[in-house]
């Protein structure tokens, strides 16, 4: 049954907390600031309505929103609340009442709530931030960053072994002999390689437990069938194996957390774990929308689903939008222009052999239409000769137009050692079907208002920065996407709060 903290304290407890809590405390301002009663009719069907009281979910959420406020633990924050007078005030506690302790807050979290909850706290906030006129539409700003899985990152060997013995683990909980004996011809098929061979690559590993976990498969298919347990880690076994000897991008880095995933953001720097993925007001630095993923999906695939976002929780539309290059896809752009967004994006620099020879001509030296009907070179030729076409894997979801200059006029061109290479009898110039919005966006990198918006994205990364510095976001204290995303939810809230509390109170001091 839920239950509710007594609002009405006794003249005892008034006089303790008027006289302890300074009026300017951050937790007062909190307070103030923000009213989380709306979780009573968002969380009033997880409780049954018999049975023994529960805590107040509200002190559960507010708990929760004072780990990442002071960076603490379940454990930390249980002894905090029993000590600190502030703690017990903000949750709404008497001098004699008994605060939750960390595996109530832990069953709370994981077991109580999932993680629409906490996407709906965050909404919630940003509402009331938006209420208070905090949040402006000039111009926002998407970045990511990334959120470490909490796991050690073993070798390929090491990994293949952990997923081996914990396979044999749940298979010797309905068949002991079984389980030990599958484990025991494992090792001994390894071993064996290593008499043979000087030196055995993983490879090697992988290929032997894949035949031997089809073998399995057959001595355990009823198991498979209905034994949850064993289907988790077999599942996860043969995925690992399959993934590393098909070579596939989406391999599975750890046994602990086989959800978490590696990327490489540059040669040699891998980076483990998860994203956040985050739309943010420029002027307010209020955090509007937030998406998480596992570390090896790419930015580029979350920004448009941000500002859709935006738009369908609060009904917001930026008049601009800011992002790094590696935003810049044609779809980002085409849609961007489409929702009449002036995109901040710069381009990144043409793929293809590097020249030092500033003679020759480049793609933007050749004039497309408009109407993406014609084209003409730097001779004054214009040429409406092309064909549109598809490149396979490509991210961008729009074709391309690949114009031919008659090779008539290419031959007998003066210029014609600027424009071609050897190999080339005729130009060829290839170009997005939705080019209007690429020249729109290159025209945009021109003007002096996008390098003012490009000066203020460190705005985003000072966001970022305060909360791997103050908030615990820079490592994943679960296990898990959904458990990762509760807590990057909770980040992302705080930060929210805590920013808000910052301009709320700055500008009671210019106005005073």
């Amino acid at each position: 049954m839920m239950k509710k903290n007594d609002k009405q304290l006794n003249f005892f407890d008034k006089v303790i907390f008027d006289q302890l809590i300074p009026k300017n405390h951050l937790l007062v301002k909190i307070d103030e600031a923000f009213d989380f009663s709306f979780l009573y009719d968002r969380l009033k069907l997880k409780y049954k309505d018999c049975g023994r009281g529960s805590k107040d979910p509200v002190m559960m959420i507010k708990a929760l929103l004072l780990e990442f406020i002071y960076g603490l633990s379940d454990v930390e924050v249980s002894k905090r609340i029993q000590t600190d007078i502030a703690f017990r005030w903000f949750l709404g506690l008497t001098m004699n009442d008994t605060g939750p302790d960390d595996t109530t807050l832990s069953h709370f979290r994981t077991q109580r709530l999932d993680d629409t909850d906490f996407e709906e706290l965050f909404n919630q906030v940003v509402g009331q931030c938006i209420d208070k006129n905090l949040v402006k539409t000039r111009r926002y700003i998407v970045d990511s960053t990334n959120v470490d899985a909490n796991v050690n990152y073993p070798s390929d060997k090491k990994l293949l072994r952990q997923a081996a013995n914990r396979l044999a683990k749940e298979i010797k909980k309905f068949n002991g002999t079984l389980g030990e004996q599958w484990l025991n011809e494992l090792e001994t098929a390894i071993q064996k390689l290593y008499g043979t061979l000087e030196k055995v690559p993983a490879k090697a590993h992988y290929k032997i437990a894949r035949k031997m976990l089809a073998e399995l498969y057959c001595k355990t298919y009823d198991q498979l069938q209905e034994n949850d347990h064993y289907i988790k880690a077999y599942t996860v076994c043969y995925e690992l194996i399959e993934k590393y000897l098909e070579n596939k991008k989406d391999k599975i880095i750890s046994i602990v957390d086989p959800e978490a995933r590696v990327a490489y953001e540059s040669p040699g720097n891998a980076k483990t774990g998860y994203k956040n993925h985050i739309i943010m007001d420029e002027d307010s630095e209020i955090i509007l929308g937030s998406v998480q993923t596992p570390f090896n999906v790419g930015d580029q695939k979350k920004l448009l689903p941000l500002v859709e976002q935006v738009e369908n929780n609060f009904n917001l539309k930026p008049e601009e939008l800011s992002a790094d290059k590696v935003y810049g896809t044609t779809k980002i752009r085409a849609d961007l222009k489409d929702k009449d967004i002036i995109s901040n994006i710069n381009f990144s620099a043409e793929k293809g052999k590097k020249t030092d020879d500033t003679t020759r001509y480049k793609t933007e030296d050749f004039i497309i239409a408009e109407d993406i009907l014609s084209m003409t070179c730097p001779q004054k030729i214009t040429t409406r000769q092309y064909r549109d076409f598809k490149i396979k894997n490509e991210e961008d979801s729009y074709p391309y137009r690949q114009f031919t200059v008659d090779k008539l006029h290419c031959n007998r061109c003066p210029q014609r050692e600027r424009c071609l290479n050897k190999r080339e009898k005729s130009k060829r110039i290839r170009v997005s079907a939705r080019y209007d919005a690429i020249r729109k966006d290159k025209e945009r990198i021109q003007s002096p208002e996008f390098e003012v918006a490009m000066n203020m994205r460190f705005k985003i990364e000072r966001r970022f920065g305060t909360q791997v510095n103050h908030r615990s976001g820079r490592r994943s204290r679960y296990l898990g996407m959904k458990r990762t995303a509760i807590q990057i939810n909770i980040v992302n809230t705080v930060t929210n709060i805590i920013r808000a509390i910052n301009i709320i109170e700055s500008f009671s001091e210019s106005t005073a």
